[in-house]
C-alpha cells in the first residue's frame, strides 16, 4: 500500500482557505523570531565591541602610561640628583613633563571607570601619587641642603613607593580591566557561533515557508506567480544574507581588534613599561652604589621579562629570522610575543628597527657599567645621562620613538576595527523592522486576495 505524503495529508485534512491562514500567521511568527534573534545577537556583538573597544582597552594603556611616567619620572629625579642641584636642567623639564602627563593620566583613569572594582585603585593611585611628589620634593629640599646621607634615604623612600605602591596598584588597574576584556571576548566567541546558526535557522525556515506557500497556490488554485510573496521572499533572502554579512564581519573586525592588533600592543605597552623601569634601574644604578648590584640585577630582570634569547641564538639570528618571516622559536618575553604575531603592513620593518635600537641602548648601558666599575664614575653618569649619538638616553630616546611607531600601527588597527566593526551594525534595528514588516505585510497582501474568494 502506497503511502501518502505528509504535505498531501495535510491539504486533504485542512481546506484552503485554513491552510493559507496557517502559512500567514506562520509567516508573521517566524518573522517576528527572526526579528527578536538578530536584534539580540546584533545587540550582544555591539556590547561586546564597546566593551573592548570603548572600556577595557582604553583603561588597560592608560594604565600602562601611568607606569611609563612614574618610572621615567623617578629616573629624571635620579639624574638630577646625580648633578648639583639646578645643574642638570633636562632631567628637571623631563619630570616636570610626566608630572603633567601623570595628572592627565589620571583624570582619564577616573573618568574610564567601569568596572566596581578601579574606583578604589584609582582613588589609592591618585594618594599614592600625592605622597610620591612630597617625597621627591624631600629629597630635592634635602639635596639643595647639601645633605647627601638624607637625599639618598629619601630618594630610596620614594623609589620603595613607587616600586611596592603605585607601580602594583597601576598593574592591577591594567589587569582588572584586562580580565573584563578576556571575559568578553571569550563569551562572546562563543556566543557568535550559536546566535549565527540560531539566525540562519530561522531564516531559512522563513524562506522556506514562503516558497511552500507559493508552491501551495500554484497547485490548489493554478497561481502561477504572486508578486507581493515573490518581493517578501526576495526581501527576506536580502535580509538573512545582509544579517549574517554584517554579523560575521563584525566577529571578525573584533577578532582582528583584539587578537591580532590588541593582543600585540597591550604586550609592547607591557615592554614600554619595563624599558622605563629598567631605565630608571640604570641611573639608581648610579645613584645608590651601595645597592648598585640590587639595581643591575632589578634591570636585568626586567631586560629578560622584554626579551630572553636562547644561548644558541644572537640578536642578529633573530634579527635574519624575522626579516625571513620565519618563526622566532626559543626566545621569550613581551617582545617574542610581538614578533609572532606580526599582521599589518609594515609591521615586520618598524619589529626590525625596534629591536636594533634597543640592542644598541643594552650595549651602551653595558658600557656605563663597564666605566663605574673602572672607577670613572663621572665618565658613566655623563654617557647615562648624554643625549648626543652614541650616549644612553639618545639611544633610549631613538628606541622609545621607533617603539611608538610600532604601538602606534597597532593602536590604529585596532581602533579602525573596532570603528569597522561598530558601522557593520549601525541602524542594524531599524533595518530589521523595516525589512521583517515588509514581509508581514506583503505576505498580507499576497494571501488576503486569494482568502477572499472564500468568502
Amino acid at each position: 500500500m502506497t503511502s501518502i505524503p505528509t504535505t498531501q495529508k495535510l491539504t486533504k485534512k485542512f481546506n484552503t482557505p485554513q491552510l493559507l491562514r496557517s502559512g500567514w500567521y506562520t509567516t508573521w511568527g517566524v518573522s517576528l523570531l527572526l526579528l527578536i534573534v538578530s536584534i539580540y545577537g546584533v545587540q550582544a556583538q555591539r556590547q561586546a565591541i564597546k566593551t573592548v573597544g570603548k572600556d577595557a582597552a582604553p583603561s588597560i594603556l592608560t594604565a600602562q602610561q601611568l607606569q611609563d611616567s612614574f618610572a621615567d619620572m623617578d629616573a629624571s629625579l635620579a639624574n638630577e640628583l646625580l648633578f648639583k642641584p639646578g645643574e642638570n636642567q633636562q632631567a628637571l623639564a623631563d619630570f616636570e613633563i610626566n608630572r603633567k602627563k601623570i595628572a592627565d593620566r589620571l583624570v582619564a583613569a577616573a573618568r574610564n571607570i567601569t568596572y566596581p572594582a578601579e574606583e578604589g585603585i584609582v582613588q589609592s593611585l591618585q594618594l599614592s601619587g600625592s605622597a610620591y611628589l612630597l617625597k621627591l620634593q624631600e629629597a630635592r629640599d634635602a639635596h639643595k641642603r647639601g645633605d647627601t646621607i638624607g637625599t639618598l634615604n629619601i630618594y630610596r623612600s620614594a623609589a620603595t613607593l613607587i616600586d611596592r605602591q603605585i607601580i602594583p596598584q597601576a598593574e592591577q588597574l591594567s589587569r582588572v580591566n584586562a580580565q573584563e576584556l578576556e571575559k568578553t571576548y571569550a563569551n562572546q566567541s562563543f556566543f557568535n557561533g550559536g546566535i549565527a546558526l540560531l539566525i540562519t535557522i530561522v531564516g531559512l525556515v522563513q524562506i522556506v515557508i514562503l516558497v511552500m506557500i507559493q508552491i501551495f497556490l500554484y497547485r490548489r488554485m493554478r497561481r502561477m506567480l504572486n508578486l507581493p510573496l515573490l518581493g517578501a521572499t526576495i526581501i527576506a533572502i536580502i535580509f538573512l544574507v545582509h544579517t549574517l554579512s554584517s554579523f560575521v564581519s563584525a566577529t571578525n573586525n573584533l577578532k582582528v581588534a583584539k587578537a591580532d592588533a590588541f593582543d600585540s600592543l597591550r604586550a609592547l605597552r607591557q615592554m614600554r613599561s619595563l624599558s622605563y623601569k629598567a631605565n630608571a634601574d640604570e641611573s639608581r644604578y648610579l645613584l645608590d652604589r651601595s645597592n648598585a648590584i640590587v639595581h643591575e640585577q632589578s634591570f636585568n630582570d626586567k631586560i629578560k621579562k622584554i626579551l630572553t634569547i636562547p644561548a644558541n641564538q644572537s640578536i642578529d639570528s633573530i634579527l635574519a629570522n624575522v626579516q625571513q618571516k620565519k618563526p622566532t622559536q626559543g626566545i621569550t618575553g613581551l617582545f617574542a610575543e610581538e614578533l609572532n604575531n606580526i599582521t599589518f603592513k609594515g609591521e615586520r620593518e618598524l619589529a626590525i628597527d625596534t629591536l636594533k635600537y634597543f640592542n644598541d641602548y643594552l650595549a651602551i648601558d653595558k658600557q656605563i657599567r663597564q666605566l663605574s666599575n673602572s672607577g670613572e664614575a663621572a665618565e658613566a653618569i655623563a654617557l647615562c645621562i648624554g643625549t648626543k649619538p652614541g650616549e644612553s638616553n639618545w639611544a633610549f630616546e631613538r628606541y622609545k620613538n621607533k617603539h611608538t611607531e610600532l604601538m602606534d600601527l597597532n593602536k590604529k588597527e585596532f581602533e579602525d576595527n573596532i570603528k569597522l566593526g561598530a558601522q557593520h551594525l549601525d541602524n542594524y534595528e531599524i533595518i530589521a523592522a523595516v525589512a521583517l514588516s515588509s514581509i508581514a505585510i506583503l505576505t498580507l497582501f499576497g494571501l488576503r486576495p486569494r482568502l477572499m474568494e472564500y468568502l
